[in-house]
């Protein structure tokens, strides 16, 4: 039904407004849902910004936008900021003279995790412009900057907020589809949690790639869908909106591993420590 909607409602071909979540107020950069009657000459004048600018800060081409989806709506106030691979928070922070909370708060952002390709508000932009260095041109023209390697070194991936590339999203979607279908929307985010958990651990790889693929003693991989295959089915929406969620908000940073116990064969799994029991997974340290 919802498939169907978006191609009746002519009004945004899909967002990458993944950074934020909530409803918008006229008088701070937020997130939209999209509506039945929405336009986006109508939004501009709800929000008091023009065209052009949510056009922008959605890497939009044209005019269409659909029901239910959702659209990040800057304030007249804020600069915008294409998020390139090797970007963080902190780099980006720095590279405008603002703080890093600040950008939290300018994007409603709980963790420090960031999206290639996403859009970030930068707060009082005529007071935090860019330093001229060439890290800053390099962003300008479209390169990827890359953050300052010493500092990357004593960063954990969670605390250093290495963006979360595209093709990474889509494949935590299909691992959390393929681990968690028919679990609750509760225990999709958990399952989301437990691979972000391992990039942020240094007993396991550092992207999100490495560790859905990590083999583990005797050949086989840690994560079951990818020795059987059912990794390449596609991910659905609420696996989907689960990632998003596990990503923005990061809100169970403790849990490594998880199983069903119906069906799990190892003691050494049952020996950790229970963390939480959600559907039919036990979630672990």
């Amino acid at each position: 039904m919802k498939k169907k909607n978006m191609k009746k409602w002519a009004v945004v071909s899909a967002a990458i407004a993944f950074l934020f979540v909530g409803k918008g107020t006229a008088s701070a950069a937020t997130n939209h849902e999209v509506q039945k009657g929405d336009t986006l000459w109508k939004l501009g004048e709800d929000y008091h910004i023009s065209i052009d600018d949510i056009k922008k800060a959605n890497d939009r081409r044209n005019d269409i936008i659909y029901i239910g989806e959702s659209l990040f709506i800057p304030t007249n106030d804020d600069d915008l900021y294409k998020i390139k691979k090797g970007d963080t928070l902190s780099s980006i922070a720095k590279s405008y003279g603002v703080s890093i909370e600040e950008l939290q708060q300018a994007n409603n952002l709980t963790g420090n995790l960031i999206y290639a390709q996403a859009m970030l508000t930068i707060p009082n932009k005529e007071t935090a412009q860019p330093a001229q260095t060439k890290e800053v041109k390099a962003a300008e023209t479209n390169v990827a900057t890359q953050p300052n390697t010493a500092e990357q070194a004593s960063a954990s991936p969670e605390n250093q907020g290495q963006a979360v590339l595209p093709e990474e999203r889509d494949l935590l979607e299909r691992v959390v589809e393929a681990e968690a279908k028919g679990e609750p929307y509760e225990g999709k985010v958990a399952v989301a949690n437990v691979v972000l958990n391992r990039v942020a651990s240094s007993e396991f790889p550092n992207t999100i790639t490495e560790v859905i693929n990590q083999k583990i003693p005797g050949g086989s991989y840690a994560f079951t869908p990818v020795q059987n295959g059912s990794i390449n089915n596609p991910a659905s929406e609420e696996s989907k909106k689960a990632v998003n969620e596990a990503i923005t908000n990061r809100a169970q940073k403790e849990t490594l591993f998880f199983y069903n116990p119906d069906i799990a064969t190892s003691d050494w799994i049952k020996s950790r420590p229970v963390v939480a029991r959600i559907g039919d997974h036990v979630f672990m340290k």
